[in-house]
């Protein structure tokens, strides 16, 4: 038996916090929707909350760069890169899906628009609410993404024992020194520089 675990690394819990609130969000979809139309809803939430853990790691990986970077002023034009970066490739995803969403939704008059019944096409028999569907839901998409401030929030009411195991910030632990701006542009990105602090002490 192991007395000591090795602690979780924050991107780790924050992965399953994502996870579980993308599993809250589609559960009160499939409540709202009460069809089989919650399928492309759910393809949507996960599609987001999928970005969302990509973008995770990409700040992790930046965050490593930084304090193993001499150079200051290099550090935070990289932390100002990767933050605008993530942003772009948040938008690129959401306009993909909303791409499709329009161009897979059957049009309200017949022969109004073309465009490709995908659900119609896997399941030609299926239920007449999934094949009047999109293939994926750009709302779904837009409620995925705030998975991350979800995932945050859930973090904040958690109240783990100071014992050494857990990775949450208490006021009096010591933290690193991080400049102003890199400092603001880890929050905005929703990932408390607590969190990061204690990502870069365990690596």
């Amino acid at each position: 038996m192991i007395e000591n675990p090795e602690p979780l690394k924050p991107t780790g819990i924050m992965i399953k916090m994502i996870i579980v609130s993308a599993i809250v969000i589609v559960a009160i979809g499939a409540v709202a929707y009460r069809s089989f139309a919650v399928i492309p809803f759910a393809l949507g939430v996960f599609a987001s909350a999928g970005l969302n853990i990509l973008k995770l790691r990409m700040l992790e990986r930046t965050v490593q760069k930084v304090i193993n970077m001499e150079n200051q002023e290099t550090g935070k034009n990289l932390v100002r890169l990767q933050y605008h970066l993530r942003y772009i490739l948040t938008g690129v995803v959401l306009v993909a899906i909303g791409l499709i969403d329009n161009f897979t939704t059957p049009p309200i008059v017949e022969g109004s628009r073309s465009y490709f019944a995908a659900w119609a096409a896997i399941f030609p028999n299926g239920p007449a609410s999934l094949l009047s569907a999109p293939l994926i839901s750009v709302w779904g998409a837009i409620l995925g993404i705030f998975t991350m401030q979800l995932s945050v929030i859930m973090i904040r009411f958690m109240k783990p024992e100071k014992d050494g195991t857990n990775f949450i910030k208490y006021e009096d632990d010591d933290e690193l020194e991080f400049s102003d701006d890199a400092d603001k542009e880890l929050i905005e990105d929703n990932i408390s520089v607590d969190v990061v602090n204690d990502t870069n002490k365990e690596q």
